[in-house]
């Protein structure tokens, strides 16, 4: 498998991990420290939407909406092979937060997540929905980097 396709396949994978880690914490939400809840209430808006969804539903949405970000990202910006290029790494993580962001215009627009729609970007507003779809696109990108880190980058390399 290429390194491109093994990106995809990985970046469903996180995707759909993190949202699970999301329906946790939304569903325990008062069982968090206030540290959370009070710089992250946006969390607790959510359980209505993962209770119109099965854990498995919910991942393999976000799961599909992450392996459909990351070709557009990736055409612009190829995936940083040597984090230790600054620069670089930078700008693909600048890119990484735009095209996160403006996705969640199609997810909005496409009429294809209701739920999310009524439980996420009706209460969160237009700046807020996009900033947050940003940084979930960030959350998932510097995971990335780690699993590539932690395995020596050979993820990449090995087929």
């Amino acid at each position: 498998m290429t390194d491109y396709y093994k990106i995809i396949v990985l970046t469903f994978i996180v995707t759909a991990l993190w949202d699970v880690c999301l329906r946790y914490l939304s569903i325990h939400f008062d069982e968090l420290p206030n540290i959370v809840k009070n710089n992250l209430p946006f969390i607790k808006d959510l359980e209505p939407y993962f209770h119109k969804h099965t854990l498995l539903a919910a991942a393999l949405i976000a799961g599909f909406v992450g392996a459909t970000t990351q070709p557009i990202i990736l055409k612009i910006t190829p995936f940083p092979k040597n984090i230790k290029n600054t620069n670089y790494l930078l700008a693909f993580l600048t890119v990484s937060f735009i095209v996160s962001a403006l996705y969640g215009f199609i997810m909005k627009w496409s009429g294809l997540f209701p739920h999310l729609q009524e439980h996420y970007y009706d209460k969160l507003g237009l700046i807020k929905g996009l900033y947050h779809d940003g940084i979930s696109g960030l959350i998932v990108q510097i995971t990335l980097l780690i699993i590539f880190i932690v395995c020596k980058m050979e993820c990449l390399s090995k087929s």
